[in-house]
């Protein structure tokens, strides 16, 4: 009975990881390289699963197909497991950074435990002492450096969780908590298989970890834009619909909504390709401007808005003076080939009294389009 519960489990996590594979391979856009890191990590994950099964089949078993099974895919399954967290170290070390180069530094570092592990796990396979021994029923016994193997591999999986925490202000609200949370199916598994030999359920943990993850890339993936990183319309439209519900009617709210000047001219003269750049740039303008839980939207076209809480309507002027200089530095310091300025317009959202979120984007958008108006009679 048991071991029918066992492989239910794992066809049914491996149906999950199926799901997840082919739900990717839908999209036809090229892979960046969190997404490649993803994709490695669920790929390994259902391949050492499908190996635990065949192992666990195997154990025990006469014959010279068990026994070789035994001999083949004990050090694999060792491989595979320190090979997989190494993927998910890599994966966080990118998810806070996004720098491809971050994870070169640290590459060199991460990869040596896991070849150590590779070549103890093999050593495994034909000494005693190391990590285990197969018996004389082909049967799986651990050996005295099983406890390093452990080790190892609760340091891998821990590493990124403190790495996580000390980068927190570098982390989004949303991407923080799946973050942290992916290492607790897999630790938990851990900590049963390794209190009671012959319970496999590291695999099964990582399943829901990766599932965890999918469906935060998902979430992310529908409200984001493509382009430029930042929060799409959708997103914008949620969070004020939230915000405006009465449980969350109170406070004030900062918005700000700013349009590119020029925007057509960059595009007409320099071409679409030059345009985009342009607005990316001015994401990563606003987005160093403000802080990492503030609301930065790509509103449609050349149009910005950044919707954050606020004490006073003070906190609001400072926010804006603070971007308009980081433009001006950044534009100084990094000169384009296109001039880059924006129109503004700016204002106070009282939750308390007002209800309308339309209203107040509205608002915004006519005073931006007055800023715009006396900005043309200057150019």
């Amino acid at each position: 009975m048991a071991e029918v519960l066992y492989f239910e489990i794992n066809a049914f996590a491996l149906s999950i990881l199926f799901v997840i594979f082919m739900s990717m391979q839908y999209r036809s856009i090229r892979y960046l390289t969190d997404e490649k890191l993803f994709l490695a990590l669920l790929a390994i994950n259902a391949i050492a699963m499908i190996l635990d099964v065949i192992t666990f089949i195997a154990d025990g078993k006469s014959g010279a197909i068990a026994i070789v099974l035994r001999y083949a895919l004990s050090p694999i399954g060792y491989m595979l497991t320190t090979t997989s967290l190494l993927l998910w170290n890599l994966y966080v070390r990118y998810q806070v950074n996004r720098d491809d180069k971050n994870i070169k530094k640290v590459l060199i570092v991460l990869v040596t435990p896991v070849v150590i592990n590779a070549v103890l796990a093999i050593l495994s396979c034909f000494f005693k002492g190391f990590y285990y021994f197969i018996d004389a029923n082909n049967s799986y016994q651990r050996e005295k450096l099983f406890i390093f193997y452990a080790l190892l591999c609760f340091i891998y999986i821990m590493y990124p969780e403190i790495y996580i925490i000390i980068k927190r202000k570098q982390i989004t609200g949303r991407h923080f908590i799946p973050l942290v949370v992916f290492a607790i199916p897999p630790i938990i598994g851990g900590i049963l298989q390794t209190l009671f030999r012959g319970i496999s359920l590291v695999w099964i943990g990582m399943t829901i970890s990766v599932l965890i993850i999918f469906l935060n890339i998902q979430n992310d993936q529908l409200y984001t834009d493509h382009l430029t990183g930042l929060s799409n319309r959708m997103h914008l439209d949620r969070y004020l619909e939230e915000r405006t519900r009465k449980v969350f009617r109170k406070g004030l709210l900062g918005g700000i909504m700013i349009d590119l000047d020029f925007f057509k001219q960059i595009n007409d003269t320099w071409g679409h390709m030059v345009g985009d750049q342009a607005l990316v740039y001015t994401g990563k303008i606003l987005q160093m401007s403000f802080r990492k839980d503030d609301l930065i939207c790509r509103y449609g076209g050349d149009e910005f808005v950044i919707i954050f809480e606020i004490e006073k309507e003070a906190d609001l002027v400072a926010a804006v003076d603070r971007m308009k200089m980081n433009f001006t530095k950044c534009v100084e310091q990094n000169p384009t080939p296109f001039k880059l300025s924006f129109s503004i317009g700016y204002g106070v959202f009282d939750l308390n009294s007002e209800t309308d979120s339309s209203l107040f984007l509205k608002r915004l958008d006519n005073l931006m389009y007055e800023d715009k108006k006396v900005n043309k009679a200057l150019w």
